[in-house]
């Protein structure tokens, strides 16, 4: 699925649908629960055996899933990490884009001004032409 990103009906707040890097998250959480059942499953095999001496080829294999399953795992809590720092960085930027969309529609300090005195112009035209009619 494509993540597509802005307002919720009414100007909510931001949305967003899964994307690439859920989908990623979530194959690298597989991979995390992999590599822990693999790590569960050696230590069960090496449980019957009474130390690391009897199989070290056992061991060696438990400390390498073990090791793999630790790098899994942080590579994962750091992807969730980014993932909020990104989604907080979208929420930042759909929140100035709300905010400078709207002082586009304010009219300028000049842009009032210049208005203004167009409606002091015709309020003064509107008050000579009904004095020139008076004198009439």
């Amino acid at each position: 699925m494509r993540t597509t990103f802005g307002l919720m009906p009414g100007g909510m707040g931001p949305r967003c649908t899964r994307g690439p890097s859920d989908r990623y998250r979530d194959d690298l959480q597989a991979v995390v629960d992999q590599l822990r059942g693999e790590l569960d499953r050696a230590q069960q095999m090496v449980g019957g055996a009474s130390s690391s001496r009897e199989d070290p080829g056992r061991s060696v294999l438990e400390g390498q899933l073990a090791s793999a399953a630790a790098r899994a795992e942080d590579a994962l809590s750091q992807l969730r990490e980014r993932e909020q720092e990104l989604r907080t960085a979208l929420a930042r930027t759909t929140t100035l884009e709300a905010e400078m969309a709207e002082l586009r529609l304010r009219p300028e300090a000049a842009e009032v001004a210049r208005w203004r005195q167009e409606a002091e112009a015709a309020v003064r035209w509107q008050q000579e032409a009904a004095e020139a009619t008076r004198w009439r």
